[in-house]
């Protein structure tokens, strides 16, 4: 009977420190909306595994559980007139884990004035999206204008926390985010004034120094774009191990050590010439893990890349469907040449290629070659409709997981390759279909 009472006790003290997690949220808007909304909250959390949760309209306010923040810090996204509207709030529940929070409207600007620093979060997203109107709508600033408007962010920052004496955490988040900001705005100025790249007049590093301090942050993770702005100032021409060096030798945070090392290795898989350098690629990457402690995972996805070398039998792992469902493998090909189109139905490119490849296909004098359409649709609704619009025939296959792409490190489709008699890898990167008679030619010569 003790265990039995023991076992209770247990189970509702793991209920209530679930419950615990959670914050209750409880929006309202004044003065009222009278369109319909929805709502999403979203945590921010340096891992990045939590997810918007739409919250339930009730009684004109909007309510729901969402886990919580360790900063207390939240984004809120309202759909609201065919936009959205987005803001940051910085949350501290009651007594009873509740956060009632009223907003009020200025123009598509979502207000919070409960707390000096929501109306600091709120205020520094109405002057950013304002200096963000500024760059695309007047045309013809000048370089002293634009390197004015650029630095316009981060000054927001330094004023908005004069005027609130806002909490540390806060201040921290709004740096990251302003600094961010603007360094979209400079890479934009091109294409937002129209003007070259060499007209700007001024360097990024010149509006936005010491990127290694402002970026060395744990509230950097929270934005892709900074992780990117990092990685861009690491030269390329060091290679995987002296970007890392460079890297690790420049930030102390681990979120933003692992989550710039992720990105650096990503570009090296996606960008290694694996039938050039395989193993040598291969010895760089154990070393990068092995060093700086980074996940295994990126040597196991380093070695499916073998497949993109010629003589590489076709990846492991991947599931080809029909559209009935059936599976088939790529082993039924045996004995024939297989032109492989890599294709889906949202990508206009490769529509564009179907004409070709049909006729193609109809006027090629070689019974060795049989011709093989794989679908990268996520969508398999889609992909069979496309089918149909298309007058698509012959071997039509689904890549069930989506996964092929991936271990064929292809970065872009249409995408063609061919494999020989045996199943292995002919041709990587192989001419399209509209390449005519070229293609023609190459594929009436494989016996």
């Amino acid at each position: 009977m003790k265990k039995l009472y023991s076992f209770f006790i247990l189970a509702l003290l793991a209920v209530a420190t679930v419950q615990a997690q959670r914050v209750r949220f409880e929006l309202s808007f004044e003065p009222a909306v009278q369109s319909e909304l929805k709502v999403y909250i979203l945590p921010l959390a340096v891992d990045g595994v939590e997810r918007a949760i739409q919250l339930r309209g009730k009684e004109g306010k909007y309510v729901g559980g969402i886990p919580v923040s360790g900063k207390g810090l939240y984004n809120i996204v309202v759909v609201y007139d065919n936009r959205q509207l987005m803001s940051t709030v910085h949350v501290v529940p009651d007594e009873e884990n509740k956060a009632r929070l009223s907003f009020g409207m200025q123009g598509y600007m979502l207000m919070l004035d409960d707390t000096p620093e929501n109306r600091a979060l709120s205020e520094l997203n109405v002057v950013m999206n304002d200096l963000d109107r500024a760059l695309w709508t007047k045309q013809g600033l000048g370089s002293d204008s634009l390197r004015m408007l650029v630095e316009g962010y981060g000054l927001a920052t330094e004023s908005l926390n004069r005027k609130y004496r806002i909490s540390r955490p806060v201040v921290d988040y709004m740096k990251v985010w302003a600094f961010t900001r603007a360094y979209n705005a400079y890479m934009s100025i091109p294409r937002a004034q129209n003007i070259e790249p060499s007209a700007v007049g001024f360097d990024v590093t010149d509006v936005l120094p010491g990127i290694e301090i402002a970026l060395d942050s744990e509230y950097t993770p929270l934005f892709p774009a900074a992780s990117q702005m990092i990685a861009s100032t690491i030269p390329a021409d060091k290679g995987l191990l002296g970007r890392l060096e460079q890297l690790y030798a420049e930030y102390e945070n681990e979120a933003v050590r692992l989550k710039v090392a992720s990105s650096l290795l990503a570009v090296f898989l996606s960008e290694h010439d694996y039938a050039g350098d395989f193993e040598g690629g291969l010895a760089q990457l154990q070393q990068a893990i092995e060093k700086y402690g980074l996940p295994q995972r990126y040597v196991d996805e380093y070695i499916k890349r073998k497949a993109t070398i010629a003589g590489s039998l076709f990846p492991a792992g991947v599931v080809l469907e029909d559209a009935e469902g059936n599976v088939v493998d790529f082993s039924s090909f045996k004995g024939k040449y297989v032109y492989i189109d890599l294709w889906a139905s949202w990508c206009g490119p490769c529509c564009k290629e179907v004409p070709h490849l049909q006729a193609l296909e109809k006027e090629l004098q070689n019974e060795n070659v049989v011709f093989l359409s794989i679908s990268t649709d996520t969508d398999k609704e889609a992909w069979k409709k496309k089918m149909v619009e298309l007058g698509m025939h012959g071997n039509q296959l689904h890549d069930r997981d989506n996964t092929l792409c991936n271990a064929l490190n292809v970065k872009g489709i249409p995408f063609f390759l061919i494999y020989d008699k045996g199943g292995k890898l002919h041709t990587y990167k192989a001419m399209r279909p509209s390449s005519g008679d070229a293609l023609k030619a190459f594929l009436e010569a494989l016996e």
